[in-house]
């Protein structure tokens, strides 16, 4: 009896963490002491805590406070248009009150944009900008709103290249602390398997039966995983040489 291998770094950082994460339960299910792992049990706890933090911070990708105070300028800058609109259809004048008219059924078809998620309200911007500036630009003349359009269009432009700017510089950041963190951790993963399996053959599998049997189990199924991913990615290399 001995814990199978398996090639962790082919799996992917949510999968790698899950299976440390089952890995780490069983470890306390059966006690670090039991196993006679403490020592390195114990080393080995910070280092998954980190795989943990790097893979929230992944999730997270890390919004800064500026990018905040942008979004929220052109949220603002939204309002002054619907404002705008909205008072537009009081105004004096007929053709005025037409126009406004005609741009409200067009702002409500996007709904409130200032409060979809961050890439869903830069393409909504975007979007009722160009139909604005094309479509209903003799309307948007109109009722005097051009520059309130231009103001958004500036918000919404600053915005996205900050949030492009962000989130390459931690997604570089991130991605390296994920990968020497994962490295460490299979360290002491690859000690602690080492340290087991020979204790194994010194004491009997008597003790380690559970844990090992349990631990196999889910080694198969994510060995299973790679090897049926492993099939696909080799067929579709086959079919683009073929073609």
């Amino acid at each position: 009896m001995k814990i199978a291998a398996i090639d962790n770094t082919k799996l992917r950082n949510e999968e790698h963490y899950q299976f440390q994460t089952d890995f780490k339960g069983l470890v306390e299910k059966n006690t670090p002491a039991t196993l006679g792992i403490a020592v390195q049990f114990t080393a080995y706890l910070p280092l998954y805590a980190n795989e943990g933090e790097a893979l929230n911070v992944i999730r997270r990708s890390a919004v800064t406070d500026d990018l905040t105070d942008a979004d929220i300028l052109r949220d603002s800058t939204f309002r002054g248009v619907t404002d705008a609109m909205k008072a537009a259809t009081h105004h004096f004048e007929a053709s005025v009150r037409a126009a406004a008219a005609r741009l409200q059924v067009v702002l409500n078809t996007y709904g409130n944009i200032a409060k979809k998620p961050y890439d869903e309200e830069t393409a909504a911007i975007t979007s009722l900008i160009a139909e604005l500036r094309t479509s209903y630009a003799a309307d948007v003349s109109t009722i005097g709103i051009n520059a309130w359009i231009d103001e958004l269009d500036r918000n919404n432009t600053a915005f996205d290249a900050l949030k492009k700017e962000r989130y390459t510089q931690d997604a570089e950041r991130t991605q390296l602390k994920m990968k020497e963190t994962r490295a460490a951790v299979d360290q002491y993963y690859h000690e602690i398997v080492e340290r087991i399996n020979a204790l194994i053959i010194v004491n009997g599998a008597t003790a380690y039966g559970s844990f090992v049997n349990e631990l196999n189990a889910r080694i198969d199924a994510y060995n299973q995983m790679l090897a049926l991913r492993k099939g696909k990615k080799d067929a579709k290399d086959d079919k683009q040489v073929d073609k």
